[in-house]
């Protein structure tokens, strides 16, 4: 049987088999295979070889045991070439899932003609997936990252040389940007998580659907939120105020005691967002935050242990204490808290995940600061019109709306007038919120919490 036959018939996909029986020999002329020194072949796309034109199998090598996670349960590969980095990361985790990602068919077709991938592409641990285009390829990041296993993205930065669209190219050096920060931040995380789980008071779990049939506010950093802080005063003790850290001196310098603020991250900087302040209100924090914050804190601290962090997960489950879903932010990190605290309406506050005219949060916010925007990125905000925002807020804001998709059971309401506009939270003037809660009961809410943390 001829090679490319016999590739073909081992690959479990039946759409991808197809395809690649059909266009056979259609290939892209841009793509070379050339013997290297050593004998395997190489290959060269777009004149930039993925592999060493000396010892390619060699190169791979060294390269996958730089990349092996023994945490990750799932290893995303970009880049299929002539599969030498897939049969390379089989050997060494021959347990682990494996997808591997092109957005050209044509390097496959050409590596099947010359090269027998029948181990690979028969492999059950294996998934081939081709996308064509950038938002395809967000779309399948956002899955994989939203609630998914530990992820471990191998990119290539030989692939990345190969490939001629430029939102390809920004995206995966994101992703890299990303795996690098998070490496670097990877001791400073452990060792905060291991200070914080001696210094809780309790975890979120026992305020989990004890506030059904209630309201919370969440209270974002955005520029809007000054807009809104009179409304904010009028939802006190009718709503539930939930701040991130980043707004907590702005609601502050307004006189206004939110009934929780939550913290995220683990850098020392957040320790300015409650420098100088006495709190005495719950502090919602996770187990990776910065321990200087959780050290200073006089109020209640109840941690939160993040899904996909493997040291909250191993201790979560051994302890029987439940997940919380971060979303990358500290703002999507308290919408899940809310939504599992079952409170059936959450309204959303200076959650602009926009600029307004370069200002990127309220003015006595931490977190402030003024920025000039060369190559913005626009997006409709509610009041019709296009807002500056980044591709990190557009990520936010995605997840966001995935969260209120899987919640029909809660209603959402968003007050930024000048924000983006969030699919499932319609805009609701500020004022239009404080008028509906004339009439709602006063509620203690610290009383409230400290009846279920004891």
């Amino acid at each position: 049987m001829e090679l490319y036959l016999k590739n073909a018939q081992a690959i479990k996909d039946k759409v991808l088999k197809q395809q690649l029986l059909v266009n056979r020999y259609n290939y892209s002329k841009d793509i070379e295979i050339e013997t290297s020194k050593r004998g395997p072949l190489t290959l060269k796309k777009n004149n930039h070889y993925l592999y060493s034109r000396y010892d390619p199998i060699k190169e791979v090598s060294k390269f996958i045991d730089s990349q092996i996670d023994p945490l990750a349960n799932l290893y995303c590969l970009f880049g299929f070439g002539l599969g030498y980095h897939v049969e390379q990361l089989m050997a060494k985790e021959p347990n682990k899932k494996i997808i591997v990602i092109d957005t050209d068919i044509s390097t496959i077709q050409a590596a099947m003609h010359h090269i027998d991938l029948t181990n690979i592409l028969s492999n059950e641990n294996v998934q081939i997936v081709i996308l064509n285009n950038s938002i395809q390829i967000q779309e399948f990041i956002r899955s994989q990252e939203s609630d998914g296993p530990n992820i471990k993205w191998i990119i290539p930065q030989s692939w990345i040389s190969t490939i001629s669209n430029s939102s390809f190219k920004e995206i995966l050096e994101d992703i890299k940007i990303k795996e690098m920060s998070f490496l670097r931040m990877k001791n400073i995380m452990e060792e905060n998580f291991q200070n914080n789980i001696q210094l809780f008071d309790s975890h979120i779990g026992p305020l989990l659907g004890q506030f059904e049939g209630k309201k919370a506010a969440l209270v974002a950093a955005g520029p809007s939120l000054d807009d809104n802080v009179d409304v904010l005063k009028q939802l006190k003790n009718k709503y539930f105020l939930l701040c991130v850290g980043a707004a907590y001196k702005t609601l502050l310098h307004h006189n206004i005691e939110p009934d929780a603020i939550v913290i995220s991250d683990p850098h020392d900087l957040v320790f300015e967002q409650i420098k100088g302040v006495s709190g005495q209100i719950p502090l919602l924090f996770l187990a990776t935050v910065n321990k200087e914050v959780v050290r200073y804190w006089s109020g209640t601290k109840i941690i939160l242990f993040q899904a996909r962090y493997p040291l909250s997960e191993q201790f979560a489950k051994e302890h029987q204490i439940p997940l919380i879903q971060t979303g990358g932010s500290v703002a999507t990190t308290g919408l899940d808290v809310l939504i599992k605290m079952g409170f059936a309406e959450i309204v959303f506050f200076g959650q602009d995940l926009a600029y307004k005219e370069n200002q990127s949060h309220s003015i006595h916010s931490t977190s402030n600061k003024t920025i000039s925007l060369s190559q913005p990125t626009f997006t409709e905000a509610n009041n019709h019109q296009k807002v500056a925002t980044s591709r990190s807020w557009l990520v936010f804001r995605k997840w966001i709306e995935q969260k209120i998709q899987q919640t029909p059971n809660i209603q959402f309401k968003n007050t930024s007038y000048t924000g983006a506009v969030i699919k499932g939270a319609p805009y609701v003037a500020g004022e239009h919120i404080a008028n509906s809660a004339k009439n709602m009961e006063d509620i203690n809410f610290l009383d409230l919490i400290s009846k279920f943390i004891k």
